[in-house]
């Protein structure tokens, strides 16, 4: 959690709070009365407000949280459904735990990925019958190398791509070896390029999020 996002109260001058969120480099802060949640206010809705006490108690509030022993994936989730820069952190009386910035989340898991340990990545695509994570990692450990990290996610005509993070920057042995074992290897990278396909997608992420 952020440990120096500031916090409004409804008392709080919304030209105040547009300055912090600028400083902040976020688009929502949360609102808190007495310790306890009152909701996420937005960069536009201050921009048309004279008041913030007048926008809580119109319930024009986001009333978003999550707690505080949620997996981050599905934290990440949260964000992205709502399209929020700022995930508040509350317990189950709606106490005002703290706050996770978008870009902490983000940055959380891209550790969590491997992204900033040496290697190269390897994406499979297959049939979701055909998935196999102990002979997938069998064969990366036979050419001496390790799985640092793998997600699957949703690839064309209803088969799975497989991404797999290795810890061995030169995956062209490993390549090899999956295509003699039938699988199909949709595309690779080796370390440089895995870092620019990544900050192209982090771009994505972010647009998509309109932060």
């Amino acid at each position: 959690m952020k440990a120096d996002l500031p916090v409004l109260s409804a008392q709080d001058d919304p030209i105040n709070a547009l300055n912090l969120m600028d400083e902040f480099r976020v688009a929502h802060l949360p609102v808190i009365d007495n310790g306890k949640f009152l909701g996420l206010i937005s960069e536009t809705t201050l921009l048309g407000v004279e008041s913030i006490l007048n926008t809580a108690h119109d319930l024009q509030l986001l009333k978003i949280s999550v707690p505080a022993n949620d997996h981050i994936l599905d934290i990440l989730k949260v964000a992205g459904q709502h399209h929020i820069s700022v995930i508040p952190v509350t317990d189950a009386e709606n106490n005002y735990i703290g706050a996770i910035t978008l870009d902490d989340l983000v940055e959380k898991i891209s550790e969590m990925q491997g992204v900033h340990q040496r290697g190269g990545i390897i994406v499979l695509e297959m049939w979701e019958k055909d998935y196999s994570l102990q002979q997938i990692a069998r064969i990366i450990e036979e050419n001496d190398a390790k799985i640092l990290s793998t997600s699957v996610s949703p690839g064309e005509e209803g088969r799975i791509e497989v991404n797999l993070k290795l810890n061995q920057p030169d995956v062209n042995a490993m390549i090899q070896s999956f295509e003699r074992f039938g699988y199909h290897v949709k595309a690779s990278y080796q370390e440089q390029e895995y870092t620019e396909d990544l900050r192209k997608r982090y771009e994505e992420l972010m647009r998509f999020l309109n932060i």
